[in-house]
């Protein structure tokens, strides 16, 4: 059987800086995971760029409002131009390529969570590259995966993939912004390795992610087992090279592979801007026994999610759990703080007495 290998690029690796599809960019991109399945691997690759092809299209509103709308007629016009380029790469190579578009949703619902990973299965069986990324023209602030690196983390574990590659302009994590004289590179890093004392650089014009988004993907999947390999697309057969240890920073995974399947789907649907942060007693009663979040415990509620969300349990700035939502960003504010009991007098119907509930939970062991 074939070793499953998720790749994930970025805007740059596939589209001129200027806008546009890169056609160079992408049969590189191409003869590349070409060449990986000859080596045994199954490639599936997540591709962002699908904006930035199409934003010379249509006229940039002035309006910081419109931008969202701007950003949606762009992705519809370029995800086709992008997908043509792909398609024309693959046909050198007599193969093909299959367009997979998703959002957070399609990965929260279970049905929906299967038919993903049932069609990608059947795509690789019959040596089709699956390629997939974020549908942009209906995604909203609700609904959004929010960037491709987390995409691609959850594109991993519904596939059961053994590595990610995350090909970006830096060549791997650096203990500074690689753009400095004396900044020094990281070979390799542990799963349990905080990355306290990094500067990371600055996303680039184009993208939505930068090393910052990066590092978030590894924290969710090296604690489950899963390797992730960080390095640059600007280098000649750039898979290859990471690949043979030349080159990047290699994430190891924990040897002890998560074996749970609902604890490794609870970890890598998380959402990154959705969190509460709950009192030190809270904190104690989660990391000692096997008990329900309730609301009396919680003291912030940070971003937007709705019921059924997977959202981050901080606690002085640490996640040190992660689980399913019983509540909206709003009902979670109102009752923050409060007893179980008084949550009826303060939302109708409410649908639980817990925050999220103890089957539902997570509790992080890596923070």
């Amino acid at each position: 059987m074939k070793t499953r290998v998720v790749i994930k690029v970025g805007s740059l690796a596939v589209t001129d800086e200027t806008g546009g599809v890169s056609y160079s960019k992408i049969e590189a991109i191409v003869n590349e995971l070409q060449n990986l399945k000859t080596k045994g691997y199954a490639p599936i690759l997540v591709s962002s760029g699908a904006i930035n092809s199409g934003r010379s299209f249509v006229k940039r509103p002035e309006e910081k409002k419109m931008m969202i709308s701007f950003q949606q007629a762009a992705a519809a016009i370029g995800q086709p131009l992008l997908m043509k380029a792909y398609v024309d790469a693959l046909t050198h190579h007599k193969s093909h390529c299959a367009q997979i578009l998703v959002t957070h949703e399609d990965f929260k619902e279970r049905k929906r969570f299967l038919n993903i990973r049932n069609t990608i299965n059947r795509l690789i069986e019959n040596d089709i590259l699956p390629i997939v990324n974020e549908n942009d023209t209906v995604s909203y602030e609700e609904i959004t995966v929010g960037d491709n690196d987390q995409l691609a983390v959850m594109i991993t574990e519904a596939t059961d993939a053994e590595k990610l590659i995350l090909l970006t302009e830096a060549d791997g994590l650096f203990n500074k912004n690689p753009k400095e004289a004396d900044a020094k590179r990281f070979d390799e890093v542990d799963f349990k390795d905080d990355f306290s004392g990094v500067k990371f650089a600055a996303k680039t014009s184009v993208g939505r992610g930068g090393m910052d988004t990066k590092i978030k993907a590894v924290r969710k999947l090296t604690p489950i087992g899963v390797d992730v390999i960080i390095g640059t697309f600007l280098i000649d057969n750039p898979l290859t090279r990471l690949l043979e240890r030349k080159g990047g920073t290699l994430f190891k995974g924990n040897p002890e592979k998560q074996t749970s399947r609902r604890k490794t789907w609870l970890s890598t649907v998380v959402k990154n801007d959705a969190w509460i942060v709950v009192d030190e007693g809270c904190s104690l009663a989660l990391q000692k026994s096997t008990t329900s979040l309730l609301p009396i415990g919680i003291k912030k509620v940070h971003g937007v999610f709705k019921r059924g969300d997977v959202i981050q349990v901080k606690h002085k700035n640490k996640t040190i759990a992660v689980g399913i939502s019983e509540f909206d960003f709003k009902e979670m504010d109102m009752v923050k703080g409060k007893k179980s009991v008084e949550i009826g007098t303060l939302i109708e119907n409410a649908p639980s007495k817990v925050a999220i509930h103890k089957d539902n939970l997570l509790i992080k062991t890596d923070h």
